[in-house]
């Protein structure tokens, strides 16, 4: 269905709930809901992930370092997940190698190691161990040898969170009684008796609708304030956002094929990581400041930057790298509560509540844990809105199979990115011939991929390619084929774009 029909039809029914909100915890809410019937709306003011659920630490894992804290449910409850994870959507969700230098006794750190592995069970990943010094210089001799005691190896998970909110998206579409769109704005609101009516403005034209329903799922993270004061005025304040900083690096100059847990040497107990991410990069972060300023306008500052090199730079002092270094750098905000103590020590636990009859809020939490956050959430509504039996509608009438003429490692690397949605790729091949070639073989990028983002992953404009279903962006800047490669995105993105524009 176009955009334009899709919103024609969205203003002239009656949802059960609307969503508002489209990163990866609205994302889970509507699979969840989708699944037992409810009629489910998503809607989204940016593109989908286009907040924090693109700018996170790009880990799905249990949280090794919450054990200090003692938080052993969220723990647990993230290992559970992280597993769910890394075997439904393995083609997204992928294990990480974790090395963890010592410079102190390594007792405690064992124990860490032990309870995180015990409470892991049923575990798909390897298990801990030691290395000695020797061996941990080995891997990578840049890293700082004063008081090296040894290392510890630990797995864990990461992912492409953009990638993975998007494709969580598109599972919920093949239920008929899921829609999700993005660029479509909450402005105002009225309570009816029977629910609400939400207005609401797209951004892609100059258009504004009315959209009816019974209940409004508050998901808007760092936004949970702002978007509860559009549906009951004068709300009270529940969140207390922290800004976290991310840089990007080339793998030819920070040379890690594993990741690295290290701490930022400022006196503040944090921990930085360094994780080998997409296109030969690697990202490290990350800060963890209380932020009070602009939503939507979240700046790094010389600081931010100063104060992460010094770690870097205590960590692997051979390399001596500095600001020209850096590719990319990014912000997002972490969706914290209210509390007096510093945002690095405040839980990542989620929180339900209502504000009223109608509408419910869900905040807080991790990546990790969105299924969990979003199954919570739907049993606390179940008692209001009864659900009803629900099955995925019937495949499109795709040509699934691959190409005869598409050589092994683009099959290869098509099956291995895209897992049970291959058949959308491949079909796009079958009617498109040049789909199967390479954007550029440095990056390993298909042409079909771009294709299949804009054609089924609802990618209006070229950053939403770009910056977040490929992260290409994030190594682009700084690359002598900038231009080129830039121009190859746009000429398929019009193409598949050009319907869409046609029917609005």
């Amino acid at each position: 269905m176009t955009r334009k029909k899709t919103l024609d039809s969205i203003g002239s029914q009656t949802y059960d709930l609307v969503i508002v909100g489209g990163g990866i915890t609205g994302a889970g809410v509507l699979l969840e809901a989708s699944k037992i019937g409810y009629k489910t709306l998503l809607i989204e003011k940016g593109d989908f992930s286009s907040g924090t659920s693109s700018k996170s630490a790009k880990l799905v894992h249990g949280g090794l370092r919450y054990l200090q804290f003692f938080y052993f449910k969220l723990v647990r409850e993230s290992l559970v997940e992280r597993n769910h994870l890394l075997q439904e959507y393995a083609h997204i969700v992928k294990p990480l190698e974790f090395i963890f230098p010592l410079y102190q006794s390594s007792f405690k750190f064992r124990i860490g190691m032990i309870l995180y592995q015990m409470m892991g069970k049923h575990d798909l990943l390897p298990k801990y161990a030691f290395e000695n010094k020797e061996k941990t210089l080995g891997r990578l001799n840049a890293i700082n040898s004063q008081n090296l005691k040894g290392s510890f190896i630990y797995y864990d998970g990461i992912t492409n969170d953009s990638r993975l909110t998007a494709e969580i998206i598109f599972e919920s579409k093949q239920y008929s009684n899921s829609t999700a769109i993005n660029y479509l704005e909450l402005t105002n609101s009225n309570q009816t008796d029977e629910g609400y009516t939400l207005t609401c403005t797209d951004h892609t034209s100059p258009k504004t609708l009315e959209i009816k329903t019974k209940y409004v799922v508050n998901c808007g993270g760092p936004w949970t304030d702002k978007i509860l004061d559009t549906l009951i005025p004068q709300a009270p304040d529940f969140m207390a956002p922290s800004k976290g900083v991310h840089l990007v690096f080339s793998q030819d100059r920070i040379p890690m094929k594993s990741a690295y847990a290290f701490s930022s040497n400022a006196n503040d107990k944090r921990m930085f990581y360094a994780l080998p991410w997409e296109h030969n990069s690697v990202i490290i972060g990350v800060t963890d400041t209380d932020y009070d300023g602009d939503l939507d306008n979240v700046e790094i500052d010389t600081d931010d930057v100063s104060y992460m090199l010094h770690g870097i730079n205590s960590f692997l002092p051979k390399l001596k790298v500095t600001t020209d270094d850096i590719l990319y750098q990014f912000v997002g905000l972490r969706p914290l509560f209210k509390d007096e103590i510093a945002s690095k020590d405040r839980s990542r636990d989620f929180k339900i509540w209502w504000s009223n009859d109608r509408v419910v809020n869900l905040a807080g939490g991790k990546l990790t844990t969105f299924r969990a956050m979003a199954k919570a959430l739907i049993k606390d509504i179940l008692p209001k809105l009864k659900a009803s039996e629900s099955k995925p509608t019937e495949p499109l009438n795709l040509n699934a199979e691959a190409p005869n003429f598409l050589s092994k490692d683009k099959t290869e690397h098509i099956t291995k990115q895209y897992g049970k949605y291959n058949s959308y790729l491949f079909d796009l091949i079958h009617k498109n011939k040049a789909l199967g070639n390479w954007l550029d073989e440095e990056f390993q990028v298909l042409n079909v991929e771009i294709a299949f983002f804009v054609k089924y992953q609802d990618c209006y404009y070229i950053e939403d390619v770009l910056n977040r279903r490929l992260a290409l962006g994030y190594v682009l800047d700084k690359h002598p084929k900038n231009k080129l490669i830039i121009e190859k995105v746009s000429q398929i993105f019009q193409q598949y774009i050009a319907p869409k524009k046609d029917e609005k």
